[in-house]
């Protein structure tokens, strides 16, 4: 006890010297301070262990864990931060092996996710997640099961691994799973265990383990991306394996001051400890998202909002993401001022065109494909993406030179853009079109032809397998991803995508025919393409040639037919707003 005591005087003067040493010493004294006081509480954390019994030993563990707290206040560069959090996780687990006082576990509990989770690159990470499960162990062993397997997921080259997978055979035979741990299994673990001494800090995550049914099923959210415009943010969550996902939303309160909150609750579905989990946004509408471990099963992101006029929900496959789409509410200062009138007694009152939102100044043109998406390559080895993007340049050029609108490229040049991104994209650029560039591929390399398609449920197999390329998916996904589809489609601009998808189609045709032979009309289509998926404006998607075509590779080559192309379809889209100019003219009752 005297050597204890002793410990305890010399915590209390280092700290008050700390303190001083900051405003007389330099950063080096400063510095050994710190080195010193971390050896003695550690110290003291060894000599509580040693004592033999219960009570003396208890009150000196919690003794400790005022003293590593204090420390945690004056570790101002977080030297030993992760360590710290870990000796006080340690304290409160033996705390509890004395007493078994539920305070005491979730404390140790919360301590050794701190360490997990502010600090996953520490070596004392796997640690702490391992002696995690280990409090589960005889409380909630289908818990346990989950951070045992977490080691695996997260900690591959881990010593803790062999241990993990004995407590998991141990479980599997607890919980009814069938089967245990592989030989093959038994042997990487073990191969890991000697390799520790060579482990990096930097733990690449495993692979996702195959669970029989009656196991707990572990999907991890593996990433949060977003992209946010003006009064649009779109926000990507990707989950290695498709989970249930539930949505609730609440206002905001301002009496209360409290902002507004949409929860999506992923089920049977675990955070990465490897990932920012607190994105800041600071749109005026939404604030952050952030997500959480809500429970054993269950992953909660947030969405912080402020101003909303709505929200929209929807999933993709391969990556499985879920997607929410937040619209801000547009300020009177933000809405374009109203034309002028003659004479001014009159009210100002915007054109029909306006109104219906069928006004076009803004196109996005999105070239498909790019970076480490090839796209289609055609037998003498030419990749879509490089196609489709010389196709974009010109028929931007096209554009603005034969209209009045700004055109804008998902990308201008070869990068990789998510599916998502691109329609975020011209979410958030608030486009008025969408028309996403593509060359077509087959098997048979005879078939060639043109044809465009807009989003809807597709009619045939044939457009269905288009799909299922452009969106990297298989057919049977394609037909998942339909059901999911009549809801959306209450928001998407169906006719008016239609009708644009048949004056390009049509354009494109009658131009080339005028100018080449073997021009075949494959007709407009409608196919459920993801780049597609949740655009608020009318949407198409042009297959304009076979790339595995021999001739139609040749032609797609030819910076000529590029250039006639970009016409053809420049000409379709002029043609698509004279139209609904018309209409809207035809509609004014002035």
């Amino acid at each position: 006890m005297k050597k204890l005591q002793h410990f305890r005087d010399s915590f209390r003067v280092g700290i008050m010297f700390l303190i001083l040493a900051g405003f007389i010493f330099p950063p080096l004294v400063l510095a050994e301070t710190i080195d010193q006081n971390y050896q003695d509480v550690s110290n003291e954390y060894r000599a509580a262990l040693a004592i033999p019994q219960k009570e003396q030993k208890s009150e000196a563990l919690r003794q400790c864990i005022q003293h590593l707290q204090q420390f945690l206040e004056v570790d101002f560069g977080e030297k030993y931060a992760d360590r710290t959090y870990y000796l006080i996780a340690r304290c409160y687990h033996q705390l509890h092996d004395i007493n078994h006082s539920p305070a005491d576990l979730k404390s140790a509990i919360e301590k050794y996710r701190s360490v997990i989770s502010r600090y996953p690159q520490s070596a004392l990470a796997d640690d702490a997640q391992y002696l995690t499960g280990i409090l589960y162990e005889s409380k909630d062993p289908a818990q346990a099961y989950i951070e045992f397997k977490k080691i695996e997921l997260f900690y591959p080259q881990s010593d803790m691994r062999a241990k993990a997978a004995q407590k998991l055979n141990v479980l599997n035979q607890k919980l009814g799973c069938a089967g245990s741990e592989s030989k093959k299994e038994a042997k990487d673990n073990n191969k890991a265990s000697r390799a520790k001494e060579n482990a990096v800090s930097a733990k690449p995550a495993g692979s996702v383990p195959s669970a029989s049914p009656s196991c707990p099923k572990i999907n991890r959210l593996t990433k949060i991306k977003h992209w946010s415009g003006p009064d649009y943010t779109r926000v990507a969550l990707y989950i290695d394996n498709p989970v249930e996902f539930k949505e609730t939303a609440i206002p905001p309160d301002p009496k209360k001051r409290e902002s507004g909150k949409i929860y999506v609750d992923l089920e049977n579905c675990i955070v990465n400890p490897k990932i920012k989990t607190k994105i800041p946004i600071m749109d005026s509408f939404l604030q952050d998202v952030r997500a959480q471990q809500n429970n054993s099963r269950q992953t909660r992101v947030v969405l912080n909002t402020e101003a909303i006029d709505s929200y929209r929900i929807f999933s993709m496959s391969d990556p499985f993401r879920v997607i929410v789409d937040v619209r801000g509410k547009v300020s009177e200062n933000d809405r374009p001022a109203p034309p002028q009138v003659t004479p001014p007694t009159n009210p100002s009152v915007p054109s029909l065109a306006k109104q219906l939102a069928l006004e076009v100044r803004r196109i996005v043109l999105d070239p498909g494909h790019g970076g480490k998406d090839k796209g289609a390559t055609s037998p003498n080895g030419i990749h879509e993406k490089d196609i489709t993007l010389a196709i974009a340049k010109s028929l931007k050029h096209v554009l603005e030179k034969n209209t009045d609108c700004e055109v804008i490229l998902t990308r201008t040049r070869d990068v990789y853009l998510s599916l998502e991104e691109r329609t975020a994209i011209a979410n958030a650029k608030k486009a008025d079109l969408f028309v996403s560039i593509h060359t077509n591929a087959h098997e048979d390399r005879n078939l060639y032809g043109t044809e465009t398609y807009f989003l809807n449920l597709s009619k045939d197999a044939e457009s269905a397998r288009v799909a299922a390329f452009e969106n990297a998916t298989s057919t049977k996904k394609v037909s998942d991803l339909e059901t999911i589809l009549h809801d959306l489609m209450l928001n998407t601009k169906l006719n008016e995508s239609a009708q644009l998808a048949r004056q390009v189609q049509k354009h494109v045709v009658d131009k080339l025919k005028a100018n080449y032979e073997s021009i075949r009309d494959l007709g407009t289509k409608q196919a459920p393409f993801y780049v597609l998926l949740g655009a608020e404006m009318p949407s198409i998607l042009i297959e304009t040639a076979f790339i595995t075509n021999e001739r139609e590779e040749n032609r797609l080559r030819d910076k000529r037919f590029q250039e006639n192309l970009a016409i053809a379809i420049s000409s379709g889209i002029q043609s698509y707003i004279q139209q609904i100019k018309g209409f809207a003219k035809a509609g004014d009752p002035s």
